[in-house]
């Protein structure tokens, strides 16, 4: 394998646009030459809910293992279809805090977001997009339904507008 120059993170949340977003990664790390890693965060409080320390134990062993499984599931298949490998990673804790410590730790030269559905009401601070746009200064991208792969099924980087960038 190829001693790549860039690196490329995914941030999901593995709803329904972290495969749009997973797919663009692939194809941009093949015209780039590019490492690419995948990262999720599941909020702790939606893990282990029981006062009994045992029974929480087994519970966070429990969906480990499945959170572990759905990331495989959504990164094998793009993966072989790409022939790039894609370094995965998960955490559970505050996802704004988790987030910002891969960032640190990874120091990407580009993030990947999947496009999130506008919600009916906003909370504040529940913007991942602005917490990366606020505390990175490189290159951001957000997944969306437009096209911006070329007509032979590469990632055209004029359509991204990160030729002059990269």
């Amino acid at each position: 394998m190829k001693n790549n120059k860039y690196k490329i993170l995914v941030l999901s949340d593995l709803k329904e646009k972290s495969i749009q977003a997973l797919s663009y990664a692939a194809k941009l790390s093949n015209e780039i030459d590019a490492n690419v890693e995948f990262f999720y965060v599941k909020p702790l409080t939606e893990v282990a809910q029981t006062e009994n320390p045992l029974s929480a134990i087994q519970i966070i062993r429990q969906v480990c293992n499945q959170t572990d499984k759905k990331i495989k599931d959504l990164v094998t298949p793009i993966s072989k279809e790409n022939d790039i490998k894609i370094k995965t990673n998960f955490a559970y804790g505050n996802v704004k805090n988790e987030i910002q410590n891969r960032i640190n730790t990874s120091q990407p030269d580009i993030i990947i977001l999947g496009e999130r559905k506008q919600k009916r009401f906003k909370f504040l601070g529940d913007n991942i997009t602005g917490l990366v746009h606020n505390n990175y200064n490189g290159v951001v991208f957000v997944a969306t339904d437009k096209n911006v792969i070329d007509s032979r099924g590469k990632v055209s980087l004029d359509n991204l507008g990160l030729k002059n960038s990269i």
